[in-house]
């Protein structure tokens, strides 16, 4: 966001699912900064807009897209961005467009500053740690990664894959880390050098399958119980899409990893209006 600010970006294009926590987040930081967020939002209007789609309505412009035309996720953007463009006319320079789950090379230095601020003494500190995290796209394990082997950090990355197979995600962070290289690379307005000159494909990362495997978008009898479980016992909330699928594999971690285990909290807590809808009975 301050490099799209800096370089004059008025208008931002960007996708996701009906409760995307994505579409949100982009909108409202957006709005800070006086851009224009124009959201893709799979499916249709719902009668009561909750949770974050909420947000997305009341920070963006919302666009509704069919999901015949969803599946053809490239295509669709491609053609609601050149809409977008178009509209801007003499300002066409100004807009930008940011992929679903922000999956691109300029959003792993956004990623790889939270490394740098986890690492100071009053939060993580620079032991030896396993960072758990819940992954959709898996761009924030994999700039988290990044901004492990940058800094030279004795820390473990744990991606619980969520959306794909572990094929899909080692597709992910290879052409991520390759794309960030090629654009933040030595000779660049920013140096990235890893330590010992390791390839950026060689990072401290592991996917790993969710606890109790399912088709993304599934809850699972005894989620919701163990959402409130935990909320209970510790004020922590979570929500059975997203962040219970980090809580399992951290608690299944502690119990034998060498050095702390730290679950990074990625959001999902608002989904959960929009699962109450759906599954009012576990509520």
């Amino acid at each position: 966001m301050p490099a799209l600010a800096a370089d004059g970006v008025t208008d931002l294009v960007t996708c996701g699912g009906l409760q995307s926590a994505h579409t949100a987040a982009v909108a409202a930081a957006c709005a800070e900064r006086g851009i224009t967020a124009h959201l893709l939002v799979r499916g249709e209007r719902p009668a009561v807009p909750t949770g974050y789609h909420m947000l997305a309505r009341m920070f963006g412009r919302v666009t509704y897209v069919s999901r015949s035309e969803y599946a053809h996720r490239q295509a669709m953007f491609d053609k609601h961005v050149a809409r977008v463009t178009d509209a801007a006319g003499p300002n066409a320079s100004q807009v930008r467009a940011v992929h679903e789950g922000a999956a691109e090379p300029l959003a792993l230095l956004g990623l790889i500053r939270l490394v740098d601020y986890l690492s100071e003494p009053a939060t993580l500190g620079r032991g030896p740690c396993h960072l758990v995290t819940d992954c959709g796209t898996g761009a924030t394990a994999i700039g988290l990664a990044l901004g492990v082997a940058l800094k030279g950090l004795p820390w473990q990355v744990h991606g619980v894959m969520l959306a794909g197979t572990e094929e899909y995600y080692e597709r992910q962070q290879a052409e991520l880390t390759a794309a960030f290289h090629a654009e933040f690379g030595a000779g660049k307005h920013w140096s990235v050098l890893l330590p010992d000159g390791a390839s950026t494909s060689a990072l401290p990362l592991h996917w790993r399958p969710r606890v109790r495997p399912r088709k993304f978008g599934a809850v699972l009898p005894g989620d919701v119980a163990t959402c409130q479980e935990v909320a209970r016992d510790t004020g922590i909330l979570l929500d059975p899409i997203y962040s219970l699928a980090a809580w399992e594999a951290a608690t299944e971690l502690a119990g034998g990893a060498e050095g702390s285990v730290a679950m990074l909290h990625s959001g999902g807590m608002m989904g959960l209006f929009g699962l109450a809808q759906r599954f009012p009975d576990q509520f």
